[in-house]
């Protein structure tokens, strides 16, 4: 979440994450309340549906729920534990939440950005912004107007933040080099991964963690 909110894809002033959240369901009689969505959405995952009770084994089964209110976009991260013998499953989860009026639908004049972007990853930015634009009939300063207001950035600043998930992505997780990391996201090398990263003071690449190394 801290990164994201550093380059500008969250909202600073939001909490998103809500807590630990532990619910019990008996599944042989589960009772659930009308109105309790996240209950509902939680015993419809096939893999609890099809569990013979009382449970035959001891199992962990991951969970990574998406679900929704009136007033906010939630998502559910976590484990349901089943002990051999018991009926009742143990959901042990995180909360995160988005408020539904943080979300603004996007003018069906700037959609095509979200093509154009597309394309213009697909080429890994060897293809011109000039070229491009030719085939969707854009001059390069509407262009520039209609990205900060659809990415509220400039076009390649909004690349570069792509190309950063990325590089995070495979930092946390990946067992590549940070010099494999950044020719794989379509830098010249690290000193080009380091660059894109120092614009952001809270965002330094040796504070990234490498969970790989744990395994």
């Amino acid at each position: 979440m801290k990164f994201f909110k550093e380059i500008g894809f969250l909202p600073l002033n939001h909490t998103y994450y809500k807590g630990k959240l532990i619910m019990e369901f008996n599944l042989e009689k589960p009772e659930i309340l009308e109105f309790d969505a996240i209950s509902k959405k939680l015993l419809a995952i096939g893999k609890i549906k099809k569990k013979e009770t009382p449970f035959l084994q001891d199992d962990i089964l991951p969970i990574h729920l998406r679900c929704s209110t009136v007033e906010a976009i939630l998502l559910l991260t976590g484990v349901a534990v089943f002990e051999k013998g018991n009926n009742t499953a143990r959901f042990i989860l995180h909360e995160f939440s988005v408020a539904r009026n943080l979300i603004n639908p996007t003018p069906h004049y700037l959609q095509y950005l979200h093509k154009f972007l597309g394309q213009y990853v697909q080429n890994e930015g060897k293809q011109s912004i000039g070229k491009l634009l030719k085939h969707y009939e854009k001059n390069y300063h509407q262009f520039q107007k209609d990205c900060k207001q659809y990415f509220e950035d400039t076009f390649y600043q909004f690349y570069n933040k792509m190309r950063m998930i990325d590089c995070v992505k495979d930092i946390l997780f990946s067992v590549l080099s940070l010099k494999e990391i950044a020719h794989k996201n379509g830098l010249t090398d690290y000193n080009g991964m380091y660059k894109i990263f120092k614009k952001y003071d809270k965002l330094p690449l040796h504070g990234i963690p490498r969970f790989s190394k744990d395994f």
